[in-house]
């Protein structure tokens, strides 16, 4: 199945979901650092729980600090899957690049959403 580019909540559940694969296959190594995966599978995640929570936002204040919250947490997982990048060690680079690259257009609409929101 197909999700609309513009549907944030089913894009950032993708993230996850494949997040969440890329960090099974990890673990089952046991190579990388136990507390980076952990770290990266809380932020990753929490991105996307924050925006399913911004879909039912009581007022604008209330959708600003939820998608404030999914882009702080998307750049916290950015920090972590450089760090892991950077270690040369997964598995899969491929993988880890294919995140990266979904990473980099949820944290670039949700930097906007926040401007947007702030009015800048």
């Amino acid at each position: 199945m197909s999700i609309p580019a513009r549907d944030l909540t089913g894009r950032s559940r993708r993230f996850s979901v494949q997040l969440l694969a890329f960090v099974e296959a990890e673990q089952r190594r046991r190579v990388l650092p136990a507390r980076v995966l952990d770290q990266v599978v809380r932020a990753g995640t929490a991105i996307g729980a924050h925006n399913a929570e911004a879909d039912a936002a009581i007022s604008r204040r209330h959708l600003l600090a939820l998608r404030a919250g999914a882009l702080k947490e998307a750049l916290e997982t950015e920090y972590w899957l450089q760090l892991i990048a950077e270690g040369r060690r997964c598995q899969s680079p491929e993988a880890l690049g294919e995140l990266q690259a979904q990473l980099g257009q949820l944290t670039a609409i949700l930097t906007v959403c926040v401007k947007k929101l702030r009015g800048q």
